[in-house]
């Protein structure tokens, strides 16, 4: 549970900081609400729509059920180390992640 947990919570990072770096400019409802009209951080909590908020929550349930948030073999190429080593530093990340949010 704690790896899944710090997993979500860095995409949770991630989703919050990208934001404030970058914009994407376009219609998040064309003709009622734009992405430049939202704003950032917990302040975005009442600018969306509580469809949008229906999709979230289903979006989450959907990858939680589905167990999306498995075992990722993409990256382990790319960074060394042992297997030991690997699991000890996503679980230091993912708890960095969990206190950052």
């Amino acid at each position: 549970a704690e790896l899944k947990h710090g997993r979500v919570a860095q995409l949770a990072v991630i989703g919050y900081i990208v934001p404030e770096i970058t914009r994407a400019n376009y219609d998040f409802i064309p003709g009622k609400l734009s992405t430049a009209d939202i704003p950032n951080g917990v302040a975005a909590l009442e600018a969306i729509p509580s469809l949008g908020w229906a999709q979230i929550v289903f979006f989450i349930g959907a990858v939680d059920y589905y167990g999306v948030l498995g075992n990722f073999e993409f990256g382990k190429k790319y960074v060394g180390g042992t297997e030991e080593d690997l699991k000890t530093k996503e679980l230091q990340h993912g708890r960095l992640a969990m206190l950052a949010i």
